[in-house]
C-alpha cells in the first residue's frame, strides 16, 4: 500500500498535466462562442462575460448589449498575436466602437476611460488590446434633453473592425477575445414625465348642472327671455284685436 499511494499521485499529476486538460482549461479561459452579426439588426444580444469571435479582414462585427439608467459599460478586445501578425500587411489596424440605441456613431463622446491606452484604434500593432469604459447612460428625460448624442436607454451596440489595406483581401479568420461588462445598478427616472392633474371640486361638493356658481345656467336665462318675449306677442295681439272691435 506504501508503494501505490506515490503511484496513484504520480498519475493523477500526469493526468492533470495532460495536453487535453490543458486544452480544456485555456478554452474555458478563452470564452464563450459568439457570432457577431453583420449590422445592427443581426447583432446577437449579450451581456456581462467573456467571449470568443472570428473576424475577416475588412469586416465589421455588432453585439448589442442592454443598459439602463446610471449603467456604464466596460468594454475589452484583442486579436489573436499570432493571426494578426501573419497579416500584418493586409491590414491597417484594429478599432473597437461603441453605438448608442439610435445607431449613432459617435465613439469618443462616448468613452469616458481608456484603460490601456490604446484608444479605440489600434495606433501600434493591430494585436494591440483595446480596453476602455463608457460613459454613464442617462435617464429617459435627462437623454430627450441632450441636444447632440443620445445616451439613453436602450441596446446599446459594441462593434469590432479589422481595416485592410487592399481592395480584395484574403479571407481569413482572425480569432478575436471580446469582454464586456455591465457597471452599476439601473436608477430611477430623476425626471419622471408630469401626468395631467386632476381637476379639484369646488367646496362644497360638485359644480351644480345650472352653473359654476350655483346660479342659472346661461341656457335658462335665454329660455325665459325667450317665454317673456311670446308672452308679450301674444298679449300685445289680444289689445289690437280688442281696439279693431271699438
Amino acid at each position: 500500500m506504501r508503494r501505490a499511494l506515490p503511484a496513484a499521485l504520480v498519475l493523477l499529476l500526469a493526468l492533470a498535466l495532460a495536453p487535453g486538460a490543458r486544452a480544456q482549461s485555456g478554452g474555458a479561459e478563452a470564452g464563450t462562442p459568439v457570432v457577431g452579426g453583420g449590422s445592427f439588426t443581426t447583432a446577437p444580444l449579450i451581456g456581462s462575460g467573456s467571449y470568443r469571435d472570428t473576424l475577416l479582414p475588412a469586416e465589421r462585427l455588432f453585439y448589442g448589449v442592454e443598459l439602463q439608467a446610471g449603467q456604464r459599460l466596460r468594454v475589452g478586445a484583442q486579436l489573436d498575436r499570432k493571426a494578426a501578425e501573419s497579416l500584418e500587411e493586409n491590414t491597417g489596424g484594429f478599432s473597437v466602437g461603441i453605438q448608442t440605441p439610435l445607431r449613432e456613431v459617435d465613439v469618443l463622446d462616448l468613452v469616458d476611460e481608456d484603460v490601456t491606452g490604446n484608444g479605440t484604434v489600434t495606433l501600434g500593432d493591430s494585436f494591440d488590446r483595446i480596453e476602455f469604459i463608457s460613459v454613464p447612460v442617462l435617464a429617459g428625460s435627462g437623454a430627450r434633453e441632450e441636444s447632440t448624442t443620445y445616451r439613453g436607454p436602450g441596446t446599446w451596440f459594441v462593434s469590432l473592425y479589422l481595416s485592410s489595406t487592399e481592395q480584395d483581401p484574403p479571407r481569413v479568420e482572425v480569432p478575436v477575445e471580446l469582454e464586456l461588462e455591465v457597471i452599476g445598478e439601473p436608477q430611477p427616472e430623476t425626471q419622471p414625465d408630469p401626468t395631467p392633474a386632476e381637476p379639484t371640486p369646488p367646496p362644497g361638493g360638485e359644480p351644480d348642472a345650472g352653473g359654476d356658481d350655483g346660479g342659472p345656467s346661461p341656457g335658462a336665462l335665454l329660455g325665459i327671455g325667450l317665454g317673456g318675449l311670446v308672452v308679450g306677442l301674444v298679449g300685445g295681439g289680444a289689445a289690437a284685436r280688442a281696439g279693431r272691435r271699438r
